[in-house]
């Protein structure tokens, strides 16, 4: 029973002794189940990246340079936030050369990412985008005559693919690259003011080159899209090339210190040689070898997908992080009862810290499986090739309905604090700024989403023929024949909702069948009808994705599971585990149920037991949340959020900050403005 206070207050601080004791009677309470320190180890990656990802974040708490100082981010004019963004770039890479552990050099980079989002994009588009682009489409002599002014920052890259009137819909790019055989040039050009090239990150102020997708015309003829390195600034003045126009975008929603920009060319020319050629050749002569597969121009989409999975790391993780613990310090109610001890509480948070468990494993998974792919690149070009169209869909699919559930994720947690992370200060409002772009950016969630949806049908047709899928997703649609078979849902007692395999065959189930309504709806009047078809079954096409993603990601995260067995930190599965099963109920009653429901495969009474798990569980997690987010290792100083205080003293914190404000205690517009409305005859 909770000890409170009752002596008078010169004896104590209650605002600051009673969060303190609540938090640290929880930590005590979440040791005696499992140690935080083991399992923020197991989620590193080991020990190694344990110590080194702590190295880092000494050197980062340290350096001046690094952090915000004694002011607030939040109270940063976006040219303000610009500049320190780029303070801590030119920061990073000063200290970086100076590392000679690359596990450290990663690290410091992660966790300078953790800091920052603004920063963290800055070198995402350099290092990811502008360099994968040279890595995935560049030949060996390409490679070397452009990756070491990458690799030593003599040019800063961006990426310029979306336009403004097509987003990310490759098909419809306007801009185009004109080979001119007689002076053996690209000629570039934005025919339209609608294929200006738009949002792309760093072009507004900063970067010197892009590799830019084209329309690629030889001889008079459209040879497809392809990638073309284009100079943008001069690296040493910081002015504009001819042929070339870019500006800023402005302010944003988020990511102030990133300098999203447009581009426009006119007649803009670059060597034969900046055509990327490792898929597609262009010769002096204007002869064309296409690439092996039409697929390969969307290769360098599938590692931004993927790396759109590690936000739920950052920006979730953080925010969960601040509500888990404010949830436990603040109280309210008739018994003064912590506010995470309320139902509507702990079913929304506890998912989500369960959610972040999962996710954790099957990024883990979606990065080894792409270098894998990349080292096969080189090894063997065409099996390569052949599994493109798999990891393509896939990471389609996962990008969308991870980020949907990031975003809604996000604002549950700004709910879970009250009208306290309304406050900027509090940090969770800027997280969600901050991802609002990853629904649209790499591609909008809706086209991702049908991208996978048309993957799916074409392989649940394949199982349901007894053909074999080759696919590394779509292994479990060769049983698509068993899984159309079953008739009702299984599961009966609690045991078996609390079994992981159980929501694994219900997804499988339903995917199938919801797979094989969808194609009976799609077929009716022949091809003349296929895109309204389409176009009237989209929610539901859309819906099939989700399924098909979450057998995905929990036969991913059983996988990973299994692999523990007989190491260290077999000790952490039971929580682990129950954190997976509780997050596979909670997508289950908001996103399979209906479907279930629909088919006749799920009766009234299995859906409400799917909704009685989640409550049960997240009932039973709640008691080591402090645990579970203190395991996701990120510092106060990371956080950035007074009432995310790892010791619970939060209001003495979250009341220095705002004190510390600018023009806390002065009104700079009373003598102008309000003066004369209380002065009569001043109007």
């Amino acid at each position: 029973m909770t000890t409170f206070y009752t002596g008078p207050a010169s004896q104590a601080d209650p605002a600051r002794q009673q969060p303190m004791e609540d938090m640290a009677r929880e930590r005590r309470s979440s040791a005696e189940v499992f140690s935080s320190v083991d399992m923020q180890i197991l989620l590193d990656g080991g020990i190694e990246r344990f110590n080194a990802r702590n190295a880092a974040y000494q050197l980062i708490r340290r350096d001046p340079h690094m952090t915000f100082g004694a002011g607030h981010p939040f109270d940063l004019t976006r040219k303000e936030m610009r500049e320190k963004t780029m303070i801590q770039v030119r920061r990073y890479i000063e200290v970086s050369r100076t590392l000679k552990e690359p596990l450290l050099k990663r690290l410091y980079v992660e966790c300078m990412a953790e800091l920052s989002e603004s920063f963290s994009m800055r070198l995402y588009v350099h290092d990811m985008l502008y360099r994968t682009s040279i890595t995935l489409f560049g030949t060996e002599a390409q490679k070397a005559k452009f990756l070491p002014d990458v690799d030593d920052y003599n040019v800063f890259g961006c990426f310029a693919m979306t336009e403004l009137g097509h987003s990310s819909s490759l098909r419809d790019l306007e801009t185009t690259a004109t080979f001119d055989q007689e002076t053996k040039e690209w000629v570039i050009n934005s025919p339209t003011l609608t294929s200006t090239k738009w949002w792309i990150g760093m072009a507004g102020q900063t970067a010197t080159h892009t590799v830019m997708v084209c329309q690629t015309i030889v001889n008079g003829e459209n040879i497809g899209l392809n990638w073309v390195i284009v100079p943008l600034r001069d690296p040493k003045t910081g002015r504009l090339v001819p042929g070339i126009t870019a500006g800023d975008i402005g302010s944003k929603a988020g990511r102030q210190g990133l300098d999203n920009g447009w581009i426009q060319a006119s007649n803009a020319r670059v060597p034969l040689d900046h055509l990327l050629m490792k898929w597609t050749q262009v010769e002096p002569n204007g002869d064309v070898t296409p690439p092996p597969h039409p697929a390969i121009v969307y290769a360098t989409l599938i590692p931004e997908r993927i790396t759109s999975v590690s936000a739920i790391r950052v920006l979730l993780g953080q925010s969960v992080t601040i509500a888990a613990r404010y949830g436990v310090v603040r109280r309210q109610g008739p018994v003064n009862q912590q506010i995470i001890d309320y139902q509507s509480q702990h079913v929304n948070l506890l998912p989500i810290v369960a959610g972040l468990y999962v996710y954790s494993f099957v990024e883990k998974h979606l990065y080894a499986r792409w270098d894998g792919l990349q080292e096969l690149s080189v090894k063997d070009p065409m099996a390569y090739v052949a599994q493109l169209p798999d990891i393509h869909s896939v990471s389609a699919g996962i990008k969308a309905v991870a980020m949907w559930w990031l975003a809604d994720s996000l604002e549950l947690c700004r709910r879970a604090c009250g009208g306290h992370a309304y406050s900027a200060y509090n940090a969770i409002a800027g997280h969600l700024g901050d991802m609002g772009v990853l629904t649209t950016g790499g591609g909008d969630n809706f086209p991702m989403a049908q991208q996978l949806s048309r993957y799916v049908l074409g392989c649940v047709e394949r199982g349901l023929k007894g053909k074999k899928n080759d696919g590394e997703s779509a292994q479990f649609l060769n049983k698509a024949s068993t899984y159309a078979s079953k008739s009702s849902f299984a599961a009966k007692s609690d045991a078996d909702y609390e079994n992981l395999h159980t929501y694994l065959e219900l997804f499988a189930v339903l995917t199938v069948k919801l797979s094989s309504r969808l194609s009976a709806k799609l077929s009716v009047g022949g091809k003349a009808a296929q895109e309204d078809n389409w176009n009237n079954n989209m929610v539901d096409l859309i819906q099939l994705s989700k399924l098909y993603t979450f057998y995905n990601v929990f036969e991913t995260f059983a996988a990973s599971l299994a692999k523990l067995k007989g190491t260290p930190s077999e000790k952490l599965v039971p929580v682990i585990l129950k954190c997976g099963v509780l997050f596979a109920a909670d997508l289950a009653r908001r996103d399979a149920v209906e479907v279930g429901l629909e088919e006749g495969f799920m009766t009234g009474d299995q859906a409400r037991a799917v909704r009685s798990t989640v409550y049960r569980l997240a009932k039973e997690l709640r008691a080591v949340v402090v645990g579970l987010t203190d395991a996701l290792g990120f510092p106060d100083f990371i956080l950035k959020a007074p009432i995310g205080r790892a010791d619970g003293d939060i209001y003495n914190a979250y009341f220095d900050v705002v004190t510390k404000a600018p023009d806390c205690f002065q009104v700079p517009y009373f003598e102008k403005e309000i003066r004369p409305i209380l002065v009569k005859g001043k109007l």
